[in-house]
């Protein structure tokens, strides 16, 4: 007989699949760079023959010659087209942490499970909109990368994805096997690149534990071509790790026994998190990137849900 696993430590499919009205009727954040030339419900930085005229400039090399508008064109003694902006279609591409630092809560439900969920629900919205889904799942070792495209049947493969490295997270726990790469972000950023997508938007979620120099230059490559979200995950213990009581603290592999005399060691630790996390807030906000905080408690959508209709670039999904 199977052991059925608790949802808040490892995800299923058909958890996945529950998340389906988990935001409601609201969506993420439009993208300015949309690429694709299908016609779609978001409007475009793709200047070509749309319904929306938008400026005039000077003819550039490569410009098609029949937006050439002729009376600005005598009047200026200069080319001039007309520029217009087309309705796109776009492409929503999650980038999902799964990797060891994300098996871990002390309050309700696993980072792991809320990254996987959190990824769930907002694909449910795009697919809505009539968008394309992508994802890149990673952990330690390894990530899956599965194009953005309009259908459920790909959205399966992701929540497959995930229930597997959930069930791979769980394994390697209980066995005490922990080896890792040293920053499975930066080479998941380094495979979003390899994958050359325009016009896309990319929703990071990870709890940026290793986020550092390299992982800025890999996001700002990104955002040459891209629109960007982060999504952060945080335990609350990791904020502020205090020991009122004798305990034994493991890594899974490794044991040091505490008492509350440690709590003068772990201020510093608690304060070198805190800085890390303001600095990785404050760096991604500097470069335009919106950052949401999620946190373990098992209120995660709601959560997101909250912050993204507080965000002015969030609209309500037109009516069918």
């Amino acid at each position: 007989m199977t052991k059925q696993i608790d949802p808040r430590v490892a995800v299923s499919v058909s958890d996945l699949m529950a998340t389906k009205s988990g935001l409601g009727a609201f969506s993420l954040p439009p993208s300015r760079r949309i690429a694709s030339r299908l016609s779609g419900g978001h409007a475009s930085a793709f200047k070509g023959r749309g319904l929306d005229f938008e400026e005039f400039r000077q003819y550039q090399p490569g410009d098609d010659v029949r937006a050439m508008d002729w009376l600005v064109t005598m009047k200026t003694d200069q080319p001039h087209v007309r520029v217009f902006q087309e309705e796109k279609d776009r492409s929503v591409v999650f980038c999902i942490d799964q990797s060891r630092q994300m098996f871990f809560s002390t309050v309700d439900t696993m980072k792991s499970v809320v990254a996987a969920q959190v990824m769930a629900a907002c694909s449910w919205q795009v697919l809505r909109q009539g968008d394309r889904v992508g994802a890149l799942v990673f952990d330690d070792h390894s990530a899956n990368w599965f194009p953005a495209k309009r259908a459920q049947s790909q959205l399966l493969h992701v929540f497959r994805a995930l229930e597997q490295r959930g069930n791979n997270l769980l394994e390697k726990r209980s066995s005490g096997r922990t080896t890792e790469t040293h920053h499975p972000l930066n080479h998941a950023l380094h495979r979003m690149s390899l994958q050359n997508t325009k016009g896309a938007l990319i929703v990071l979620i990870s709890d940026f534990s290793n986020f550092n120099s390299h992982s800025i230059r890999r996001v700002t490559q990104l955002k040459k071509h891209n629109e960007l979200m982060c999504v952060a995950v945080q335990d609350p213990m990791e904020q502020e790790l205090v020991v009122d009581e004798p305990l034994c603290l493991s890594d899974g592999e490794y044991q040091v026994a505490v008492d509350p005399s440690f709590n003068t060691k772990l201020n510093r630790y608690n304060s070198g998190v805190q800085k890390h996390q303001q600095m990785v807030k404050a760096r991604l906000q500097s470069m335009g990137v919106p950052y949401l905080e999620l946190d373990t408690s098992g209120e995660h959508l709601s959560q997101l849900r909250n912050q993204l209709i507080g965000r002015e670039n969030v609209k309500k999904q037109y009516n069918a």
